[in-house]
């Protein structure tokens, strides 16, 4: 099956909190996937790993927990912003700085102390 993300078409972009896409690259279970990551604000979390070339489910609502990054300042509600540096890879932010994306809100509660739980936020334009 070829991957059409991108290609002009009529109907819906994401059903039921998730979209469907081929990756290009493996990408693995609970990762950001964001298809068109230099010029598309759409990402999603992979529900399960994903082989290239193969159709992936990637959640775009929901409270996902990541691996905190060093340096990290706990506060709830606090706005968590992805620096992409391809469609599988990039870093967590905490202010957003040129090409980065809001990816939801922290939340705290029955998180443990080295995670950091994110609320998912729908996709916005790209910060510029």
């Amino acid at each position: 099956m070829a991957d059409t993300f991108g290609a002009v078409q009529n109907g819906r972009a994401t059903v039921g909190g998730r979209f469907y896409a081929v990756p290009a690259t493996n990408v693995a279970a609970n990762a950001i996937f964001m298809p068109a990551y230099s010029t598309s604000p759409l990402f999603g979390v992979a529900e399960y790993p994903v082989n290239s070339g193969e159709l992936g489910a990637f959640a775009t609502d929901g409270v996902f927990v990541f691996d905190k990054p060093a340096g990290w300042t706990d506060a709830a509600g606090k706005p968590v912003y992805w620096s992409p540096t391809s469609a599988v890879t990039g870093s967590f932010a905490a202010t957003a700085s040129s090409g980065d994306v809001l990816l939801g809100y922290q939340i705290t509660a029955n998180i443990p102390a080295n995670k950091l739980g994110i609320y998912l936020a729908k996709p916005t334009a790209l910060e510029s």
